[in-house]
């Protein structure tokens, strides 16, 4: 990704809103697709709740590899900015080094992480101001204007789950795409690009539900039929 097009880029809209948006629970299939084979591997909940000043954002991921059970519930607590900026994030994971057990609390752009006691040290990290985690883009993809051939910017992507800082991440809006879920779906296809990442896709109908997510080019989350946005 060139360096201009980055800085060409418009911020992410200075979204008003977050503290009037309804996600509500939405539940998707999660499919991995390895070696032209396409292994539905379990379910990915997503839900949303509103405070006075701030907006919870609870993931929970139920998987089966290869006959073993894996799991992650991921909470995060957020400031109701453009970013939806972390200030705690708590992790439970079970069956995976990928799915860590954690919690950690940014303030000041510090994050404390307390781990296990069977686990590594304790430890901190630098969030920098404008932050964003890979669970509140789920969430802010969704709002973006839908406005063909736009492109957004911010500065630092932060994997959560395993509290891995990355940078320079560009969002662009492709264009309308109808796609096969449980039957036809219009939406808008978006991408995302970023340091070290490969692209992202997603899909939002015009009403603002997300219906598909494509990552790493073989994982992919769909709304299950029956949820709100089929």
């Amino acid at each position: 990704m060139g360096k201009s097009i980055f800085a060409e880029a418009k911020p992410l809209p200075d979204f008003k809103g977050f503290g009037t948006v309804n996600w509500g629970t939405k539940r998707y299939k999660f499919t991995l697709f390895k070696n032209e084979e396409k292994i539905e591997m379990g379910s990915v909940t997503l839900r949303h709740k509103l405070t006075r000043d701030r907006v919870i954002l609870t993931d929970e991921y139920l998987l089966r590899f290869e006959g073993k059970p894996i799991s992650l519930n991921m909470t995060q607590v957020c400031r109701m900015d453009q970013y939806l900026s972390p200030v705690k994030i708590e992790c439970k994971g079970k069956g995976d080094e990928e799915f860590p057990t954690f919690k950690a609390t940014i303030k000041d752009g510090q994050a404390k992480i307390d781990l296990p006691p069977t686990g590594p040290r304790d430890g901190m990290m630098e969030i920098p101001k404008g932050t964003v985690t890979s669970a509140a883009f789920m969430r802010i993809v969704t709002q973006l204007p839908r406005v063909e051939g736009a492109t957004y910017r911010y500065d630092f992507a932060l994997e959560a789950s395993e509290m891995n800082l990355k940078k320079e991440y560009l969002v662009k809006v492709i264009g309308k795409e109808t796609i096969d879920s449980n039957g036809p779906v219009k939406c808008w296809k978006i991408s995302q690009n970023g340091i070290g990442i490969r692209e992202q896709l997603f899909w939002v109908t015009e009403e603002g539900i997300l219906q598909r997510i494509l990552m790493d080019g073989r994982k992919q989350i769909d709304l299950q039929a029956g949820e709100p946005g089929d």
